[in-house]
């Protein structure tokens, strides 16, 4: 059969199972495939595989894509587009991983200071090499802390985790008076990723975020048109 014909009845299955909620996926046969195929997203976020991940370096090499690395560049740039900057503030990445967000801050800007608290150890080693001039700390988002910031991210953390609600009330924590958190997560109505745990709509997202930030001014929107963000926080121009 022509790879033309056969190409759209992929397409043609695979809409009709979306229209059910159901989701084909190709797992990759290349180097290191099988240590990461996902048969449970909730076994799949465990501190075990998270630490296997990024001591893994061909897996981190495929994760820091130009992309990624663009779309950090984009996240960062949205507090500035709001008249919000890091020069002389201090700035966290809750969930840092490899450190990558922090070092875009460092290079176009004058932070007091950059923290990153992430949760994998491997994740640490890659990010103390990428920003020298960083603090990084284990830190697991659903402990309570006495640490303030000025402006605290939160990026792609939320999708993986039971519990976001908890997270999300701990993350506003963190922020100190006049602060500002940048929270982000997949738009759930086309991420088809098996490793997430929770899937937000730009409508049900809005409804989680000011659900849990009760008191705070929130704005929430789509970047590049596939991720969700919220700015929280008081007086933020919404």
């Amino acid at each position: 059969m022509h790879k033309f014909v056969v190409s759209k009845m992929k397409e043609a299955v695979v809409r009709l199972f979306s229209l059910f909620g159901v989701g084909l996926y190709r797992l990759s046969s290349g180097p290191g495939a099988h240590s990461f195929a996902i048969r449970s997203a909730i076994a799949h976020n465990t501190k075990e595989r998270l630490d296997e991940f990024y001591a893994d370096p061909e897996a981190v090499k495929a994760y820091l894509s130009s992309e990624r690395l663009k779309f950090y560049e984009r996240i960062v740039s949205l507090l500035p587009e709001r008249g919000i900057d890091y020069n002389n503030k201090r700035v966290a990445d809750v969930g840092c991983g490899t450190g990558h967000l922090l070092r875009c801050i460092q290079d176009r800007f004058s932070p007091l200071s950059l923290t990153g608290p992430e949760y994998s150890e491997a994740a640490l080693v890659i990010a103390r090499s990428v920003v020298p001039s960083a603090t990084f700390h284990l830190f697991d988002i659903y402990d309570a802390t006495t640490l303030k910031f000025d402006i605290v991210f939160c990026v792609e953390v939320l999708e993986h985790l039971l519990f976001p609600a908890a997270a999300l009330r701990n993350l506003l924590d963190l922020v100190d008076e006049g602060g500002v958190a940048s929270v982000t997560v997949p738009d759930g109505r086309i991420d088809t990723y098996e490793g997430h745990i929770n899937f937000w709509s730009p409508e049900s997202f809005w409804v989680f975020v000011t659900g849990v930030c009760s008191g705070f001014d929130v704005e929430t929107g789509l970047i590049e048109g596939n991720t969700n963000f919220a700015i929280i926080g008081h007086n933020v121009g919404v």
